[in-house]
């Protein structure tokens, strides 16, 4: 089973975070994608965040309907702070290597922070969405270029492109796993954007799933946390 992990504060979840999953699970081939609502996340220390139950249960209102997509309450189980590489080694025991981390672009420009990075980048596979413009060797470069600096043998091949440019495969040499770097069509839609909306008492109407609109107003949340 091929899987993949999507994990983020969600707060709230939007039609950006949807449409990326599903695109990814297609062009991918996956079979399931989990939606990992962090409960702790250490780079939003400076955001404000709803509580984890309602994050969670936005997830799964959003996700309703779609038996692909799952939530999962992982990192709220698990103490201290949610950091990437535990919650992949936690789906690589359950599903084995054939699991894959979905994030964006720029996050993974910024992967080089991350704790553990090298031994993140040379056991767990990534599926990185890309933006508009996108240039493969772009990434390929800085990843190289940021990360051999402190990881002398970590470099990258290209292993392997769509004959219709929509997905490009780059491996880490001396480990088995890939970085999947996948076309999806450009939301430019966030969450910050939408809290504030909130905040100011303005419409939010097709930025998110009607399920989730209407528990937010119904719980009354973000009103009074920006």
């Amino acid at each position: 089973m091929k899987v993949g992990i999507l994990g983020g504060a969600f707060n709230p979840i939007h039609i950006g975070h949807l449409n990326t999953a599903y695109e990814i699970m297609l062009k991918a081939g996956l079979d399931r994608v989990y939606f990992v609502v962090a409960a702790r996340p250490p780079h939003k220390e400076n955001e404000t965040l709803a509580d984890f139950e309602h994050r969670f249960s936005m997830v799964e209102l959003a996700i309703a309907g779609e038996e692909r997509f799952h939530a999962s309450a992982i990192e709220m189980e698990r103490p201290g702070a949610s950091y990437t590489i535990d919650t992949m080694r936690y789906f690589q025991e359950r599903f084995g290597h054939d699991v894959y981390f979905i994030t964006g672009q720029d996050a993974m420009e910024d992967v080089g922070s991350w704790k553990s990075a090298s031994t993140l980048l040379k056991t767990c596979n990534f599926i990185v969405a890309s933006r508009p413009g996108y240039n493969t060797n772009a990434l390929e470069d800085l990843l190289q270029g940021v990360l051999s600096v402190r990881y002398k043998n970590l470099t990258l091949t290209v292993l392997g492109k769509a004959a219709d440019g929509s997905t490009e495969t780059l491996g880490v040499a001396g480990a088995s796993s890939v970085i999947r770097v996948v076309k999806v069509t450009p939301l430019d839609i966030s969450s910050t954007s939408i809290r504030n909306r909130i905040r100011k008492g303005e419409r939010v109407k097709y930025l998110l799933p009607e399920s989730v609109e209407r528990y937010i107003h119904e719980e009354g949340i973000f009103s009074d946390k920006i």
